[in-house]
């Protein structure tokens, strides 16, 4: 005799977390986001560049030993980050307002990109000449 009932159905109905992930879910309820050291230290090098007043500079060892400007490195304990950080500023430059631009930049950015609580952020800036700065010069005069 064949079956005639009804055929089964989902007991719950369906939900956007279902599909998404837990996308309409308060945050405290989806879990938890892990966040690597290397990854705010990304944040922090990007955050600091983008500071009116600092450069970017290596040269050819400095780029192939990744030891240029600027250069973060980041410690984390759970959800807090303590950043050291060196920029580079060309001469002559407001070196200590220029510090303080970053240390404030880099702290925001860090926090929102990571949802990180960054708890110090100490920059040291290093001064260079323009013929340091690896701007591309002319060859031929």
């Amino acid at each position: 005799m064949a079956d005639t009932s009804a055929p089964a159905t989902r007991a719950e109905p369906f939900a956007l977390s279902d599909a998404t992930g837990g996308a309409d879910r308060a945050p405290e309820e989806r879990g938890s986001l892990d966040v690597r050291s290397k990854a705010v230290t990304h944040i922090a090098e990007r955050a600091a560049d983008e500071v009116e007043g600092t450069v970017r500079n290596a040269s050819t060892l400095q780029k192939a030993t990744g030891r240029g400007y600027p250069r973060a490195s980041v410690r984390l304990d759970r959800n807090r980050a303590w950043i050291d950080l060196d920029v580079a500023v060309t001469w002559p430059a407001p070196a200590a307002r220029i510090a303080q631009q970053v240390r404030d930049g880099v702290a925001a950015r860090t926090t929102t990109l990571s949802g990180l609580d960054v708890r110090r952020v100490d920059v040291t800036v290093h001064v260079i000449t323009q013929t340091e700065d690896d701007t591309p010069r002319r060859r031929v005069q």
